[in-house]
């Protein structure tokens, strides 16, 4: 079963940069080294938070996403450079409504 999660994160404004910098190689991470992860999108809202996204094919996809080192570094390195204002909440998604795409849909 899939696990959708969002994760809200609140960077300092002027560490923005380097918070974008640090996802962006665990992006590349993630791509690479991950297939059980089938989204994983970071987003700017334009306040404070910086929404992030991600689903994981099931239970396993996670355990091996939270041993990432990539995500071990922009942890250690957002405690060590100040990069957030607040800590990261993490909220479990669980879908009542809606859908991801149709077939044949021109998106």
């Amino acid at each position: 079963m899939a696990i959708h999660l969002l994760a809200i994160m609140s960077p300092k404004p002027e560490k923005l940069a380097r918070l974008e910098e640090l996802a962006q190689a665990l992006i590349d991470s993630v791509k690479q080294n991950e297939p059980g992860v089938t989204k994983y999108q970071w987003f700017r809202s334009g306040s404070p938070e910086e929404p992030k996204v991600v689903v994981y094919a099931d239970a396993e996809a996670f355990k091996v996403h939270k041993k990432n080192p990539k995500l071990g570094d922009l942890v250690k390195r957002g405690k060590e450079e100040g990069l957030f204002a607040a800590p990261m909440q993490l909220l479990p998604l669980e879908q009542f409504a809606g859908f991801a795409a149709v077939e044949g849909a021109k998106i």
